[in-house]
């Protein structure tokens, strides 16, 4: 499950003040801890030092790493590192010398010491500086490509399903419209309820399968297969269906157009004017499982296989869609054939 981060919480640069934050007040709590007696006791000196360290490596972190290594500009690292060291003894200076002197009567550094050697004795620390703030930008840029390539990846992803979605079979719409038209030509009262049916299913296909979250309510998706199994009935004469629905289908959501797939091969395939052979259809729903069976007596001849996303694209859009949480089953003889889905919704 994905964390939802707060919404003062949404940039890189908020992310990585609150990391510097947490591991100054990490660094403050272990300096003052003392685990022969179990007590803590804060230091002036000791939170002072911390804290300009802890400034020293975020300086040398986004203002000189940062800049000059993500553009290449090798040569401003060792003056951008000797600014660092400046950060680092001014602002140790000014707490330690100047502001302990008023607050607490008292000095890190003799009152008279020399600036010299004041940079100097400071700049013995400038290799842990470093260190830490070059750890840390292996940290960010690793953790920066990682949100990339997942980012890249779901985009990927979400412009294949949108291609996968997108291949509606172009002649079932034309068949259907065909057989409305013959049944208005023939003056059917089939008619206005097949125009009915086909522009409730087109409205799913191009509104409801699309607008709005990504997955749809399974009742939906029911009512769509159902008006997919009607208008296909009007291209197959005498098309024997029984399709059975199990459970509580209202509870539940799935991905749009994954189930009719199925049921459009056995219609392009199967030999559905067998009454004792008709293409059997089982959706049941059990504990958060789908389980979704077809069964269809086969033909000889060789169909149109033009159109339609194809069981390969269904098999990809699983994958996508439901990764390690669906198991399909294809049984193929040489007289029926058998598609078996579990999906974990």
């Amino acid at each position: 499950m994905a964390i939802q981060l707060p919404s003062f919480l949404t940039s890189r640069n908020q992310l990585r003040s609150l990391l510097y934050v947490l591991i100054w007040l990490l660094a403050q709590v272990s300096i003052a801890y003392d685990s022969t007696s179990q007590t803590f006791s804060f230091n002036a000196l000791s939170v002072s030092f911390s804290t300009t360290f802890w400034v020293a490596v975020w300086f040398e972190h986004t203002q000189v790493l940062n800049p000059f290594l993500n553009k290449r500009r090798w040569w401003l690292i060792l003056p951008g590192t000797v600014g660092t060291l400046l950060v680092f003894c001014t602002m140790r200076y000014l707490i330690e010398q100047v502001l302990y002197w008023y607050v607490l009567n008292t000095t890190n550094y003799p009152p008279d010491v020399s600036l010299l050697y004041y940079v100097q004795d400071n700049a013995y620390f400038m290799p842990s500086v470093l260190g830490a703030s070059a750890a840390l930008k292996l940290v960010e840029d690793w953790l920066v490509h990682q949100r990339e390539r997942d980012a890249l990846l779901t985009e990927r992803n979400q412009a294949e399903l949108a291609f996968l979605k997108s291949q509606i079979n172009p002649h079932f719409l034309f068949n259907t419209l065909n057989n409305i038209y013959a049944l208005t030509y023939a003056k059917s009262d089939a008619a206005p309820g097949a125009i009915l049916k086909l522009s409730d299913l087109m409205r799913y296909m191009l509104y409801d399968s699309t607008n709005g979250p990504d997955r749809v309510p399974l009742s939906k998706e029911i009512q769509y297969l159902n008006s997919f199994v009607e208008l296909e009935k009007l291209r197959v004469a005498q098309a024997h269906v029984e399709f059975s629905v199990e459970g509580n289908t209202d509870l539940f959501r799935i991905e749009p157009l994954l189930l009719v797939s199925f049921v459009e091969n056995a219609f392009k395939h199967g030999d559905l004017t067998d009454s004792s052979h008709p293409l059997v259809l089982d959706l049941s729903v059990h504990n958060g499982k789908l389980r979704f069976d077809t069964l269809n007596k086969k033909i000889s001849r060789q169909t149109d296989v033009v159109g339609g996303i194809g069981l390969v694209n269904v098999r990809r859009r699983l994958q996508l869609l439901y990764p390690n949480r669906h198991v399909l089953h294809i049984t193929d003889t040489a007289d029926s054939y058998a598609c078996s889905l579990e999906i974990s919704l």
